[in-house]
């Protein structure tokens, strides 16, 4: 298109008194191939009239096109959206619903699919859960920030904005669900007579399931019973496939996902049509993996220039922004010969260097198991001295890259000796090779890992300390280990009697808050059963005085709404990570398959010690507590050898550093419960103990009183 008619076209679309954004932005995007530089002065003057017009649809417009097509874009960032974005938000109703995005951390994507949802959030709306199912929106509570809904299993169901646009799918009126409440006869009909038609309008509804998941949707919707599934999956199989107009991808394997098809693919000269116009970055990386499994990974010569133009400018989008993507064309310019040597040391360099942020560790946290094997093998073969970089990077790698990794270096002896090393790290073993050594303890072997009751020893460390981000995870994941009775009881096989007694006493003289009282003793007593010897070692426990579970209603706002997350977001999240590994293959040598697993057992297990903590606990604001004793709701000073401390006990979710709010559950909290001013107490110390005396107990103050105010309305990842 020249530039007076592109001009024209922008000043048609944005120059009179109500734009028109959906025409400015086509013309855009027609444009950005001709001249980039035109096209996002352009784009910028949409935003501009956005703000201007105050008009937030227009900017969730630009917002997505953006998110489409950004990388083409010139000198437009994610920031100078975000602010457009927020600018636009001027009603109440609507900076609230900025607010619940996560505007100042989500990708572009993450923010149109989130507004996108709660800008449709009206009452009589139909909407559909991965977690909740089906349900209709009843209110919508701008007070507090939260969405009324009425779900098949829960009435009334009260979800914040936050997770609502995370969580939820808007279901218009040709959604299954809304077509089964508004005329269920018909729906019903259409089951019995043309199990076909079903299946498709279940996909249409919800997107590729896998025969599982669709099996589940159908019996739970009442549509199909359990005892007449096989009958009614093999008519409908018959039928789609019967439907060549209409084609339908029905895997072999039942954790594949069924889908549905524009057209029939042939891979043919209309596809590689098609394919040189491509300019999203996913569609062109994606569309040359599924032309090289059609033509059974063999590049035909006719296609060589096309792939090879098309992957080039991918890898020049994805530079600077996405180097896990970055990697993936990389690598695979190198597999299909499309890239020269001088260019392969130019992208193995970019893969390797540090500027702004560490380029390789931003790589291989987004990418999967095999990928990561294909970019580290890429980096060797083309830089051979990156391998000290690549050695340098094992603590921080995740335990998917860290496995895969390893895989890509197997048998190396540099490689060895630095596993080697750093599983010998007793005082600080790194958790994510820890995980992987005692889940593919055979690779460890190979690798020279210590012996199983050294590597038992550093998980016990690890299950002990308070840790945050991947850590964490493999916090949780060796927590699992020790819940899993299987686990526990291989591990008592394979120890000698006098290793068992050690580990047995290990964990039987820890006292970390953050290993769970209860799941330690089950521990004991698993392996007490195992070797009946060890119930002799048993210590009777002291047990404490009981007391109300009490907690300010601050904190137990708080544990509600990280309760809810965890049930809506965190949760279904796993499940779809799950069912995306089982789509990598062989399950047994399946890392993400391996982590997402056992990180399901954490969640659900996190859940239900959730749940029961929910059933428990009281909400209170401390009033008219006696300042005889160090009670909850006191504030108390203690007296050591270091000098003087003071200290707020609250209820057994409460703690604020900053305020030296402590909970009512901490060790310090119950060496002071119930002693008087002029006491002498044994305090919690580094290692053992510390005596003290506990000089005063008053009232809460005013910096704590406000603390105890502000009640949260939306979840906040670490609070």
């Amino acid at each position: 298109m020249d530039k007076n008619a592109f001009n024209i076209r922008i000043q048609d679309a944005l120059g009179g008194e109500t734009p028109d954004f959906t025409a400015a932005l086509a013309a855009i995007g027609e444009q950005l191939g001709d001249d980039a530089n035109g096209a996002s002065k352009s784009f910028a003057t949409a935003t501009e009239k956005a703000v201007e017009h105050k008009d937030l649809r227009g900017a969730l417009a630009c917002m997505a096109f953006f998110a489409a097509r950004g990388a083409e874009l010139k000198r437009v960032d994610l920031a100078q959206m975000r602010e457009v974005v927020r600018r636009c938000a001027t009603t109440a109703d609507e900076k609230l619903m900025v607010d619940s995005v996560g505007l100042a951390s989500a990708t572009a994507a993450a923010i149109v699919r989130r507004l996108t949802v709660l800008l449709a959030l009206k009452p009589g709306v139909y909407v559909s859960s991965q977690s909740w199912g089906f349900g209709q929106v009843q209110s919508i509570d701008t007070f507090y920030g939260k969405a009324i809904i009425d779900f098949e299993g829960k009435k009334g169901h009260a979800m914040s904005l936050a997770v609502a646009g995370q969580n939820l799918e808007i279901a218009d009126d040709a959604h299954l669900m809304t077509r089964l409440l508004k005329n269920r006869e018909e729906i019903v009909e259409l089951a019995q007579k043309h199990p076909a038609e079903l299946v498709r309008l279940t996909l249409e509804s919800y997107g590729p399931l896998t025969i599982q998941r669709l099996q589940e949707r159908l019996i739970s919707a009442g549509l199909v019973a359990q005892d007449k599934w096989k009958t009614f999956w093999d008519a409908a199989r018959r039928g789609l496939k019967a439907d060549k107009a209409r084609p339908v991808d029905i895997p072999a394997k039942r954790t594949e996902p069924i889908r549905l098809l524009e057209a029939e693919e042939d891979f043919g000269d209309g596809w590689l049509k098609k394919f040189a116009k491509l300019r999203d970055i996913k569609a062109i990386y994606d569309g040359t993996l599924s032309m090289l499994a059609e033509k059974k990974n063999e590049l035909p010569d006719s296609y060589r220039d096309t792939v090879a133009n098309r992957l080039n400018f991918a890898l020049k989008g994805a530079d600077k922004s996405d180097y896990p993507r970055y990697a993936q064309v990389a690598a695979l310019l190198a597999r299909l010969g499309l890239s020269t040597e001088a260019e392969r040391a130019k992208q193995a360099e970019t893969l390797t260097e540090k500027d702004e942020q560490d380029n390789f560790l931003a790589a291989m946290k987004g990418l999967s198991a095999r990928d990561v094997a294909a970019t580290v093998r890429f980096i060797l073969a083309v830089a051979p001295e990156k391998k000290a970089l690549i050695l340098a990077h094992l603590p921080q790698l995740n335990s998917v890259a860290l496995g895969a990794t390893l895989g890509a270096l197997t048998g190396d002896e540099e490689a060895g000796a630095e596993v080697r090393k750093l599983l010998a790290r007793q005082a600080s073993p790194v958790p994510t090779l820890v995980v992987w050594a005692l889940r593919n303890r055979s690779d460890a072997e190979a690798w020279g890992a210590p012996a199983l009751n050294e590597l038992i020893t550093q998980a016990i460390h690890i299950v002990e300390q308070r840790l945050a981000g991947e850590s964490l995870k493999m916090r949780n994941a060796l927590q699992a280990f020790f819940d899993s009775a299987k686990w526990l009881e291989g591990v008592c096989k394979e120890l000698s009697d006098f290793d068992r007694r050690v580990v047995f006493e290990r964990i039987q003289a820890s006292t970390a808050n953050e290993w769970d009282a209860a799941s330690k003793r089950n521990v004991l007593v698993r392996m007490a059963r195992f070797d009946p010897t060890l119930a002799k070692l048993r210590r009777t426990e002291r047990q404490p005085q009981e007391r109300a579970h009490l907690t300010s209603a601050r904190s137990l706002a708080a544990y509600r709404l990280a309760y809810d997350h965890l049930t809506n977001v965190e949760i279904p999240a796993n499940a779809k990570d799950i069912a995306t590994a089982r789509s990598y293959g062989d399950l047994r040598e399946n890392a993400e398959y391996q982590f997402a697993k056992d990180h399901q057992r954490v969640l659900l297990g996190r859940q239900d010690e959730m749940d029961r903590t929910l059933k428990l606990l009281k909400a209170t604001d401390f009033a008219g507590v006696s300042c005889e004793t160090a009670e909850p709701g006191t504030r108390v000073t203690v007296e050591t050898a270091k000098g003087r401390a003071t200290y707020t006990i609250l209820g057994e979710l409460d703690r604020d550093e900053a305020l030296n709010i402590i909970s009512s559950r901490s060790r310090l909290a119950a060496a002071l419960l119930g002693h008087k001013p002029g006491d002498k107490v044994e305090l919690p110390a580094e290692r053992g103990t510390e005596p003290g005396t506990l000089v005063a107990v008053e009232p809460l103050d005013d910096a704590v009183k406000a603390w105890l105010a502000a009640i949260p309305t939306q979840h906040e990842p670490n609070a």
